[in-house]
Parts: C-alpha cells; sequence; structure tokens
C-alpha cells in the first residue's frame, strides 16, 4: 500500500466523491451544505492544510484522509474525511492513514491534532489518542472529540 498526496493523485478524486455521499449523505447529498468535490480539490495542496492523503494499491485507491478545519469544533489543524473504501474495510488502511496523517502534522510543525469522530474511537484511543470532550455534528448526531499529542 502506498499512501500519497492527493494532489499527486486528483484522478481518484471522482471516486472519493462517490465515497464522501455515501458515507455523509447529510452533509454532502442534495440537501446538505456540503460539497465533497470541492472540499476534496481544496485539499490537492502540498505542504499546507487543507492537505488530503490517499492510500493506494496496484491503482486503485483504498481511502483517504485530511488535515484541515474541523467545521464542526473549528479545531485545526483536525484530521477530517478519513473514510475507507467498503471492500478494502478491516484491513489496516485507516490506521495507515491515521498514522500516515500525524506523520504529516509533524514534519508541517504542528505539535497537536484533533479529530472529532462518532464512529472510531476504540481505534483513536488504541493508537494513542485520547478524549479531549463532545461534539454536536451539524446533523445533530453526538460525538467525541480526540486530541493526539505530536
Amino acid at each position: 500500500m502506498l499512501i500519497g498526496k492527493l494532489s499527486d493523485h486528483r484522478e481518484v478524486i471522482p471516486t472519493l466523491v462517490e465515497w464522501f455521499l455515501s458515507e455523509w449523505e447529510p452533509y454532502y447529498g442534495a440537501d446538505g451544505p456540503g460539497d465533497a468535490r470541492a472540499d476534496l480539490e481544496s485539499r490537492c495542496n502540498r505542504d499546507a492544510i487543507p492537505v488530503g492523503l490517499v492510500a493506494i494499491e496496484s491503482d486503485e485507491v483504498l481511502g483517504t484522509v485530511a488535515l484541515d478545519l474541523d467545521v464542526s469544533t473549528n479545531l485545526t489543524p483536525s484530521v477530517v474525511g478519513l473514510v475507507v473504501g467498503q471492500p478494502f474495510r478491516r484491513r489496516g488502511v485507516a490506521t495507515a492513514l491515521l498514522r500516515a496523517v500525524e506523520d504529516l502534522a509533524r514534519r508541517l510543525g504542528y505539535r497537536r491534532i484533533y479529530v472529532s469522530t462518532g464512529a472510531l474511537g476504540a481505534l483513536l484511543t488504541r493508537l494513542g489518542w485520547e478524549v479531549r470532550g463532545d461534539v454536536r455534528f451539524l446533523n445533530d448526531e453526538h460525538g467525541s472529540v480526540y486530541v493526539r499529542n505530536l
């Protein structure tokens, strides 16, 4: 598995748009406030946030993640848009993407990063992230804010 910058793999954006629409329909769907393509395009920076990463194997995109401002918490830099394609889940892709985004944040000079989630708590805890507080997402669901000191 290769993890590279989204800016070097723009050809995967159409697939990622489909995944964003499927995973976060209330936000990115027709009635939501988000624009998946615009968010992904904005993450095509190389050395400043927002910056996206993609996991690729045999010319197939496995997943993506980015460092950006979290609109739910206004914390930055935050890990956002972590999604792994259905066929590639439970194979370590999310862990590899999280480790890669931590390394990227370090290289960019950050000493702490955040993530807000309602679904990744067990994985984040296993990887050394700590709960910082609670969050209410734009769709009124609740989750937790995690912090990782780098």
